[in-house]
């Protein structure tokens, strides 16, 4: 390739030979070879002849000519070795975990031995194969420095000027062999071992086998070489036998007995064989000179320049283009030639256009200060050199062809007219007519004026189109590298050479597989036909990216076309000047479409430019990318935004976040906010413009593996077209929500639970799927659960009611669990409720977060509502009609109704009003409604705890109770509290409020019920008690103590009656005591002594036996307060009788109780037995005194079997003494005073049966009793005894 720089001259010679032919010097062959060597042994395989005395070569020079054989082109025994063991443990593990198991003891040693046998055999053939490479080959490091020391010696003898190693010398090797080489020095193979360097050499290996193997490769090399010989000897004979020897003539015979040559022969072909002077410096530059004045005087002159092309100067003989643009290339070309027929030639190339990231003399590095681009040397350059010297610049006859066009014109009849138009035909590099270019003139004289052959413009467009060849292929290799580095399995890069065009798809994913569809094929009609299997076997692309080398259509204005002709100087070329270029195509792929961009649609390429400066196809790729992927990331957000399934916070607003970071897989991001509490996070969307698939991150999955495996699961449903965006974003939100809700009421002790024991369908029925539902069992009831959903408007509460229903099943009839009542609750409500705080204020916050305090009060809330609840669903069974009255915001403040909390809940829990006769309807006694108030509350308690409800009935008596102005002692208040507690009743004397408390709401009706019916019995009393207070007969009457079991009341002075409720046998228990003020001098008088010296006393058994069966005796027809008229008028009447009973008794009087109202008084004197019956009349006004001899009863028989026989006494004398005796002392106002409403018009006193009865008023007794024993006894003589004894 030297010869083609030193000039013309010598290019033409070597164009057929590029870079020498292997040829030996003439003149060193023949210093060194003018005789046979006789220094060493002649060679005993050749004859004597001189020319075949060559002497026998050593040793080292054998081992020199033969081929090195270096390690690496040995095969390895190590993947062998890996295979083994590999194969050895699958089948150990396939042997205990599959064979041994199901074998019995007996069968599992045959198939160990047969593991054991076949393992061993291999290894032993591996280790055969090991130790004999290693008996018969060594690894040797000497070898390449000896070898390549006789190379260079042998070189000087044996090689040619190209370094090529010819072996042996043959008698055919004195410069016009042809043969290859047998070792060529292109850095591969064995040429290391000639041209390497001693530091990067391989290690050669020596031994029988690596001996082996050279002498064959060199045997086959001698072989080839003696085959080209027979062929080329072959050849020589044909030739020999087609010349003739010359007929003999007497010039030539003179001519060479005087001269001794023939001196007539052509000069083409003395010329090579006569040596030319060399030139001297002056004709080197004369003639350089002259070449300058040639070049610019074509230039000047004769060719035509395309304006595309530029001089930058010339200089040594040589012109300097360049061309392409700034960035583009540079060419050196010279003349062959001073004549008509002298012509262009191409002397050198250079690329100006740099290629990234690469050194100074590569494209793309860093250039030095002069700019150098890229020079072409060695086979390379010679290519180039000559396809342009020998094709693209030679002259070519263009007149011919034009007249040629014009005879065929004018011959079709397209061109009748004396002013036809011509064509001339323009060619490409490739010599292959393109287009003919119209010239003026019609006949050739006009044609060859103005037609002009344009070398330059050929080799304008030949270099362009190879400069543009070279980038597109600097482009694949850039894309080919990006498709197996940071695009793997991303890009798919295809090219078309003979069409010089790149397709880089980008986004690779295999086409899904086409499940043909069984289709019952109607009858008459052509099934469809299938789809080419071609087309189901090409993947899925996101773009193509198409860079082809083509003609830019560029439309040249007026002004540059004037200038262009002025600078033509009115000639017309013969080729056209090519606008080459690297046309870019962006088009849109299956995976690419979407937002108005369908399959192949050409996307706008303005922001991808290649750049001749710094080719690069990372950066083209990555551009379009980005800009896909931003743009496919504004659809995807645009139509998440819109869906209405996507959830939307009022606060935090999804938005779209752009970064100019290359190492950011996503060029746009749509940042949608999370609702948190603490940490503020966010969900991170977009696609990916490396792989096109949507990636989803979420900045709050830090340190939480379950929240990152949600999300990645998401990514990878979505990219796989199981779910949609929108659906799988919604899905991943709510999680969140759950979460955080999960950890807020984890923290305020409570336990969620995400799903009930209802089957799925039946929860979908209900809408309470477990991914946005939270529930919390409510304490009240186990039945009811506090409910937290999350919603496409926020989060919603509800209170959810599971019971029991009966199922039907295979196994029969059962329960399963149903979903009853579902009551919503409001958020916003109980928020306009807070204290000091507006309904707007709420509006800062976010739909889905809630405050702890919040929350807490909703499930109060809730667990109140259950209760009330509860309490309802009682009443309603019972049909017992009620209302719910809330407490107002007054009432919640402040006052004797106010609730016990300060909760904004206060005036959200209702209390359950009832009608007392509505409740108490279905009693035993009508009179226990009249007691209470008409209204009955039940009031929830214990609520504002969160914890389990209790419920108190608070009921008020009707009647003020009178005990607040008698003082009790303090061990009455302490044993009348304590049993107050026991049972959760609490009485209130002061308010006369009654409360039962019930633990278990469910049963708080029921149990309320029961409590009243037994305290009502005491109730009743308590309340006669007041309302009887209020009458003059009974306004002696009052209350002392009243404990909901025991009605202690005073019915008399210094007496008192406590009347207890025994629920055991359904009675009452009277206890009669008396009471005296306490004195200093008699500071402490016992109960036990009060109550024996009430001789009223004796009497309790009757009274309770005749309460309890008032109290049981229905009282239909009875007036109101009979029953409490009856038997206070009972205990108040009967104790005028009974404290006369002492005084009787110190008299010689004993007491008969015969009955609740019949008494008998009887005295036995002088073995006599005299008797009186006192008996209080059913009015209970007036007492009834007669002999107790008198007969009674319906059979009237005397009564003598409680007394025995009695003597009858006079009382026909005794009771007219008796009434005339107290007739003047009784007021005439009392007369007709009335006992107590039943005895109106009876005398307080009056004689009856004829004088035999007396009958007086009950505050009479104790004067008609003394009159009438005074009487009597002087009757029987007691006085006159006791007088006639003094």
């Amino acid at each position: 390739m030297a010869s083609s720089s030193a000039g013309p001259g010598t290019g033409q010679a070597t164009s057929t030979a590029p870079g020498g032919n292997g040829n030996i010097d003439a003149s060193n062959h023949a210093s060194s070879s003018t005789g046979p060597s006789t220094k060493g042994p002649r060679n005993p395989q050749l004859g004597n002849e001189p020319w075949f005395a060559y002497p026998t070569p050593t040793p080292e020079q054998i081992e020199d000519e033969l081929p090195p054989y270096f390690e690496g082109e040995n095969a390895p025994l190590g993947p062998l070795l890996n295979r083994l063991v590999r194969k050895g443990y699958g089948d150990l593990r396939y042997l205990l975990a599959e064979v041994l198991p199901p074998l019995s003891a007996k069968q599992k040693p045959k198939h160990i031995i047969n593991y054991a046998t076949t393992t061993r055999q291999a290894l032993l053939k591996y280790l055969a194969v090991l130790r004999w490479k290693a008996a018969v080959d060594v690894r040797s490091s000497s070898a390449a420095a000896s070898s390549s020391s006789s190379v260079n010696h042998a070189s000087n003898q044996i090689n040619g000027p190209n370094g090529n190693f010819n072996n042996f010398p043959t008698p055919h090797s004195n410069g016009d062999d042809t043969s290859p080489a047998s070792v060529s020095s292109n850095n591969k193979g064995k040429g290391k071992a000639i041209i390497g360097s001693g530091d990067n050499e391989d290690v050669l290996v020596k031994g029988k086998v690596t001996d082996s193997r050279r002498l064959a490769q060199f045997m086959e090399h001698q072989n080839r070489q003696h085959d080209d010989a027979v062929v080329h000897l072959q050849h020589v004979t044909k030739l020999v036998e087609s010349l003739r020897e010359r007929n003999p003539d007497l010039l030539t015979a003179i001519a060479l007995l005087t001269t001794g040559t023939y001196n007539r022969l052509p000069t083409s072909i003395t010329e090579p064989f006569i040596p030319k002077p060399p030139l001297t410096n002056s004709a080197i530059l004369k003639l350089l000179k002259r070449l300058n004045r040639h070049i610019k005087y074509r230039l000047r002159c004769t060719e035509y320049i395309p304006p595309e092309l530029v001089v930058e100067g010339i200089e040594d003989g040589q012109v300097y283009f360049t061309g392409g643009g700034e960035n583009g290339w540079r060419i050196r070309m010279t003349i062959v030639g001073f004549g008509v027929e002298s012509k262009w030639w191409l002397t050198g190339v250079e690329w100006r256009w740099r290629h990234r990231e690469k050194g100074v003399d590569d494209p793309g590095g860093e250039s030095d200060a002069t700019k150098a681009g890229k020079i072409f040397t060695g086979e390379e350059r010679q290519s180039i050199l000559d396809l342009a010297n020998l094709e693209i610049l030679p002259p070519r006859d263009t007149i011919q062809e034009d007249i040629q066009a014009k005879e065929v014109s004018q011959g079709t009849g397209q061109k009748t007219q004396g002013d036809q138009v011509g064509t001339a035909v323009a060619v490409a590099p490739d010599g292959a007519p393109i287009q003919k270019v119209p010239v003026d003139g019609a006949g050739p004289e006009a044609i060859k004026d103005q037609v002009v052959d344009a070398p330059l413009v050929r080799i304008y467009n030949f270099i362009q189109h190879l400069s543009l060849s070279y980038q597109l292929e600097i482009l694949f290799t850039q894309a080919m590298s990006l498709s197996v580095g940071k695009w793997r399995n991303q890009l798919r890069v295809e090219i078309d050479r003979e069409t010089k065009t790149l397709k880089v798809k980008y986004w690779i994913r295999p086409r899904p597989a086409v499940i043909a569809q069984q289709q019952q094929a109607a009858v008459g009609k052509r099934p469809p036909p299938a789809a080419s299997a071609g087309a189901a076997r090409s993947p899925l692309v996101g773009g193509i990216l198409s860079i082809s080398l083509n003609e830019a259509n560029v439309s040249q204005n007026e002004a540059d076309s004037f200038i262009a002709d002025i600078a033509s100087g009115g000639l017309t070329p013969s080729e056209r000047v090519l606008s080459l270029r690297l046309g870019l195509r962006w088009e849109v792929g299956e995976l690419g479409a979407g937002g108005g961009l369908r399959v192949g649609d050409v996307m706008d390429g303005g922001v991808l430019q290649i750049d001749p400066a710094s080719l690069d196809m990372e950066t083209l790729i990555l551009t379009s990318a980005r800009a896909h992927a931003a743009h496919l990331t504004r659809v995807q957000a645009s139509s998440l935004v819109s869906s209405p399934k996507f959830i939307l916070s009022l606060l935090n607003q999804p938005t779209l976040q752009e970064t100019e970071d290359p190492d950011s897989s996503c060029p746009l991001t749509l940042r949608i906010p999370l609702p948190s509490r603490l940490n503020v996070s966010s969900l991170l969307i977009g696609v990916s413009a490396y792989s096109g698939y949507v990636e989803i991150e979420d900045d709050g999955s830090i340190g939480n593996e379950a929240r990152a495996n949600r999300v990645e699961l998401a990514t990878k449903s979505i990219n796989d077209g199981k779910t949609r965006l929108v659906d799988d974003i919604g899905r991943l939100t709510v999680a969140i929500v759950m979460e955080n809700l999960e950890d807020q009421m984890r923290q305020l002790g409570w336990k969620p639970i995400r799903r009930l024991a209802l089957r799925s369908q039946d929860l979908a029925k209900v809408q309470l799927h477990p991914a946005t539902t939270i529930l919390i069992p409510v304490l009240s009831s186990p039945a009811y659960y506090f409910v937290t959903k999350v919603t496409q408007s926020g989060l919603a509460f509800e209170m959810l009611k599971v019971i029991k229903v009966p199922s039907e099943s295979g196994m029969g009839i059962g329960m399963k669990s149903a979903v009853d009542d579902r009551v919503p609750l409001d958020l916003e409500r109980l928020r306009s409720r807070e204290k000091g705080k507006e309904v707007e204020a709420t509006l800062n916050t976010s739909p889905f977060e809630i405050g702890n305090k919040d929350l807490k009060n909703l499930f109060i809330y809730s667990n109140a509502l259950v209760a009330q609840t509860i309490i309802e669903n009682q009443l309603k069974e019972r049909n017992i009609p009620f209302t719910a009255q809330y407490p107002s915001a007054i009432q919640s403040s402040s006052g004797a109704s106010s609730t016990r909390s300060t909760s904004a809940l206060a005036g959200m829990v209702p209390t359950i009003c009832v009608d007392v006769r509505d409740l108490l309807r279905d009693g035993k006694r009508g009179a226990a409604v009249d007691v209470a108030m008409p209204k009955v509350g039940m009031q929830i308690e214990n609520w504002w705890t969160g914890g389990r409800c209790e419920v108190t009935t608070i009921v008020r008596l009707q009647q003020q109770s009178s005990m607040a102005q008698t003082p009790t002692t303090s061990r009455d208040t302490s044993t009348n509290s304590s049993q107050a507690h026991s049972e959760d009743i609490s009485f209130d004397p002061a308010s006369s409020i009654v409360k039962f408390r019930a633990k278990d709401i469910e049963r708080c009706v029921p149990a309320f019920l029961e409590q009243w019916e037994r305290l009502s019995k005491v109730i009743v009393v308590a309340g006669e008690v007041n309302r009887l207070n209020k009458y003059a007969e009974f306004s002696d009457i009052k209350m002392l103590s009243f404990d909901l079991r025991t009605a202690t009341l005073s019915y008399a002075k210094e007496y008192k009656a406590s009347i207890t409720y025994v629920p055991v046998d359904d009675s009452y228990q009277v206890l009669l005591s008396k009471t005296s003020a306490q004195s200093s001098s008699s500071p402490s008088i016992s109960t036990t002594n009060l109550e024996d010296n009430n001789p009223h006393e004796r009497l309790s058994s009757l009274l309770s036996a005749r309460l309890t069966e008032l109290a049981s005796t229905p009282l239909l027809d009875v007036p109101k307060g009979a029953v409490g008229r009856e038997f206070f008028g009972l205990l108040k009447n009967t104790l005028p009788f009974f404290q006369q009973v002492n005084p009787l008794k110190g008299r010689g009087w004993e007491l008969i109780i015969l009955d609740i109202r019949t008494y008998r008084i009887f005295k036995d004197y002088k073995g006599r037995r005299y008797a009186l019956d006192v008996i209080l009349i059913p009015a209970l006004s007036h007492y009834l005194i007669q002999s107790s001899s008198k007969p009674k009863g319906p059979d009237r028989r005397p009564d003598i079997e409680i007394t025995g026989p009695i003597t009858e006494l006079p009382l026909k004398q005794i009771v007219p003494q008796i009434f005339d005796a107290l007739k003047p002392t009784i007021p005439s106002s009392s007369s007709a005073a009335p006992a107590h409403g039943i005895g109106i018009g009876i005398p307080p006193l009056i004689r009856l049966d004829r004088n035999q009865s007396l009958m007086c008023r009950v505050d009479m007794i104790e004067s008609v009793l003394s009159e009438l024993v005074d009487r009597v006894d002087d009757h029987i003589g007691i006085k006159r005894d006791q007088e006639g004894s003094a």
